[in-house]
């Protein structure tokens, strides 16, 4: 019974984070799922994969569903982790019947619940233990509006789902600059898995991460000088950044290959927005994609400011009589075991008197979960003092520098073009909310004794629910699908708001075909709108050049099968966007094998055969860098895996506490 307890009492602050993991996603309990910004992108991509794999395509970097079949590339550019984990996560709740729209809630549930504990146990780190300073710190990561607006307002699943892989690559950081005595392998396999899962989840908040991880290890300089004395931290720290890079190379390489080419709209500054004058026009817009109340917007909306005012100051009124009514009643023996009920009682009676407002029922739930627990927890007192910090300062310093990019101009104007691919400078939210949550567990650390300050950290933390723009936008202006339907793949938004990944020949008004029956006119002119593939309008393989017919066998791209007769030789143009690696395999009538290497004609995929009959087939194997890249990434992620599983069995609690039982045992047995 007493290890049961024990056990119960271990797992309060991780049944207390996945409470506000639910919480703060409340939106997802709806029966549909809202429409955002980058609804369509998401969710057509991910019934795309999951699709594909149902049908036995498995999984592709080109998709055969969306752009009419066309064959876009998305997976060649776009990080792929966060559709993949929904995929992956509906197939196997599919075996329950459970549908790919609650299979993405729960995804999304689960990854606002693991960023918690994983910011828990970073802030275990720095905070030497301190249950309630970590607590705070996981509840404040978990409820801070810019992750929650990312992904109920704008819809920006992976930016939303990358959070979760923040604190893990920062805790990784931590360890590595930490070290008492001996030189471990756990911290940088944290800095691994963290810092490739995240680059692998959205490539543009890995970016800013990895800068502001440089800046950190800049800042803890003296304290890495002294370890590099050390062989094997230098080994370590060496072989941490070939398998970071190794394992998001499946994503990494190709995304730079196919840039460098210069033939995709991702590589065009302008039709990107990513160039410095489009990018200082969002200068200056950081609070309307805070995810806190945009007053401006609700104004327009006819939503009361003095109702939205009313209902924050009796938030806080209640969280202050609740905090006083306990204090009082904890004074009377008879209400030894009653008094933070009655006192909770207190507290939303008073947010019910005038805050009609949802969001102020969860935030004082979840400042009463937090003012429960520290009420029962004893806090280790510390003599350290918290101006001695570095992580204290630095967190201030990356908040002031944060904030000030967002604002300034001129830093946009004089940054590489690499940082501007950011588009809007308030995504860099992402990284306040970490450094914000980290400087709410500092300070609880070092205050765990002072009451007034504890609780007004608790009472800034349920605050962010009250003030999150994402609750009340949805409810007033919410618009809500009820299933991810196919119809999804004939949206042109589908591919991309900016098209991204289709070659830039298509959106150029000057660009002429090198052959007058190219696909190029009917392609460029349907692109920009409804791209139903299922409709009478339909793509054939035509021959450019030359005589004969094609008659297609099957197809899905990016595979054809096709039985072709030409009466000369000839160059044949597939309705499919040119990407390096397409592979052509011909097998001539006298069974002689022919394997081409797809060539580009007017942003499609094309090909040159001699006189004869043949069956062709096509297939996407990608460049050489691209196979290296796959090899590279299995490699990295064996190795990383071979090293915590080392970690755990030779370096972990666990191994020390065998030692210690078997040195008792052998005394004992002296």
């Amino acid at each position: 019974m007493e290890k049961a307890i024990n056990i119960f009492k271990k797992a309060i602050p991780y049944i207390l984070i996945y409470i506000f993991a639910r919480i703060g996603a409340q939106l997802v309990l709806h029966d549909g799922l809202n429409v955002g910004d980058d609804y369509w992108f998401h969710m057509a991509n991910i019934l795309d994969k999951y699709k594909s794999v149902l049908d036995g395509e498995g999984f592709s970097a080109i998709s055969g569903n969306l752009a009419m079949g066309l064959g876009s590339g998305g997976g060649l550019f776009y990080s792929p982790l966060s559709h993949l984990t929904v995929v992956i996560m509906a197939l196997i709740l599919n075996v329950f019947g459970v549908s790919l729209m609650s299979a993405y809630k729960v995804t999304l549930v689960l990854s606002v619940f693991v960023s918690g504990v994983f910011m828990y146990r970073f802030a275990i780190h720095f905070s030497k233990g301190n249950k309630i300073a970590s607590l705070l710190s996981a509840a404040c990561y978990i409820l801070y509006p810019y992750r929650l607006f990312d992904a109920f307002c704008r819809l920006a699943f992976a930016e939303a789902f990358s959070f979760l892989f923040i604190p893990l690559f920062f805790m990784g950081l931590y360890d590595i600059t930490h070290f008492d005595k001996e030189i471990k392998i756990i911290p940088f396999v944290e800095v691994i898995a963290g810092g490739a899962l995240l680059y692998l989840s959205h490539n543009i908040t890995a970016l800013y991460a990895f800068i502001a991880g440089i800046l950190y290890l800049l800042a803890k300089l003296p304290a890495i000088i002294k370890l590099l004395k050390n062989k094997k931290y230098i080994i370590y720290g060496a072989s941490s950044v070939v398998l970071l890079i190794g394992i998001s190379s499946i994503a990494l390489f190709s995304q730079m290959e196919l840039m460098a080419t210069d033939l995709y709209n991702i590589s065009d500054e302008v039709r990107m927005w990513t160039n410095a004058e489009e990018v200082v026009t969002r200068v200056g817009e950081e609070w309307n994609y805070s995810g806190f109340l945009n007053l401006i917007w609700l104004n327009n909306k006819k939503v009361s400011t003095s109702f939205l005012f009313s209902g924050i100051i009796m938030f806080i009124l209640g969280c202050a009589l609740c905090v006083i009514a306990d204090r009082l009643l904890s004074r009377i023996d008879k209400l030894k075991y009653f008094h933070l009920l009655i006192s909770g009682v207190v507290l939303f009676v008073t947010v019910s008197i005038t805050a009609r407002r949802f969001e102020i029922y969860l935030g004082a739930i979840v400042f009463y979960l937090l003012y429960a627990f520290l009420s029962y927890t004893k806090a280790k007192e510390t003599e350290d003092k918290i101006y001695k910090n570095t992580l204290f300062w630095f967190s201030i310093g990356m908040i002031v520098l944060l904030f000030y990019i967002m604002r300034e101009a001129w830093v946009w104007k004089i940054v590489p073009q690499m940082m501007r691919n950011i588009q809007f400078p308030w995504r860099v939210w992402s990284l306040v909310q970490l450094f914000v949550s980290v400087l709410v567990g500092i300070v609880a650390y070092y205050y765990a004794n002072k009451r007034t300050a504890i609780c007004a950290l608790a009472v800034f933390v349920g605050f962010l629910s009250v003030g999150n723009m994402a609750f009340i936008e949805k409810r007033i202006a919410g618009v809500w699908e009820s299933e991810i339907s196919e119809s999804y793949f004939d949206r042109s938004s589908a591919i991309g708001f900016n098209k991204e990944y289709c070659p830039q020949v298509f959106f150029d008004d000057e660009y002429t075909p090198e052959h007058y029956r190219s696909l190029y006119y009917s392609i460029k002119t349907k692109i920009p709108y409804s791209l139903d593939k299922y409709e009478d309008y339909s793509l054939k393989p035509v021959i450019l050049d030359g005589k004969g017919k094609i008659n297609v066998n099957e197809c899905f791209a990016p595979e054809y099968d096709m039985s072709i007769e030409l009466s000369e030789d000839s160059l044949i143009q597939l309705p499919l966007f040119y990407y390096p690696g397409y592979k052509i395999s011909a097998l001539s009538e006298n069974g002689e094998e022919i394997t081409l290497d797809g060539e580009n004609t007017d942003g499609l995929v094309s090909f040159r055969l001699e006189a004869g009959s043949y069956r062709v087939t096509t297939e996407y194997e990608g460049t050489t860098l691209r196979k290296i890249s796959k090899v590279f990434t299995v490699l990295s992620i064996i190795v990383t895996v071979g090293a915590l599983c080392y970690a755990v069995i030779m370096e972990t609690p666990i191994k020390n506490k065998i030692k210690i039982k078997n040195k008792k045992k052998i005394e004992t047995e002296n």
